[in-house]
């Protein structure tokens, strides 16, 4: 039996972010959220350290910009060939507990 290794629990929703890396811009979906860091899904593979600048549109709450760090990529077997190739685990800076009521909303509305 694997242990849990998140620390904060993970939200499922299907967010726009927008992933600049100081070199380019990538636009992105969000796969699931937390206050700690998100996963989403974009078309051009990042670097595993890198730092990013994120901008959630989150429904209700508006833009949110963050820093942070990516930390894991992975190609996505639901999209090998087409526009969300990879699957990228951003760590945020700064938890956004601010944000959490906002997330269980959203995703208890969700059908």
């Amino acid at each position: 039996m694997s242990e849990e290794r998140r620390a904060a629990r993970r939200h499922v929703l299907w967010i726009p972010v927008q992933v600049e890396t100081g070199e380019d811009t990538q636009l992105a979906i969000s796969r699931n959220i937390s206050l700690s860091g998100v996963l989403v899904i974009v078309g051009a593979s990042l670097d595993i350290g890198q730092r990013v600048t994120l901008t959630l549109s989150v429904p209700e709450a508006g833009e949110r910009v963050l820093g942070g760090e990516i930390v894991r990529v992975d190609e996505n077997a639901e999209d090998p060939d087409g526009l969300w190739r990879y699957k990228v685990a951003v760590a945020f800076d700064e938890d956004v507990e601010d944000l959490v009521p906002t997330f269980e909303r959203l995703e208890k509305a969700q059908p």
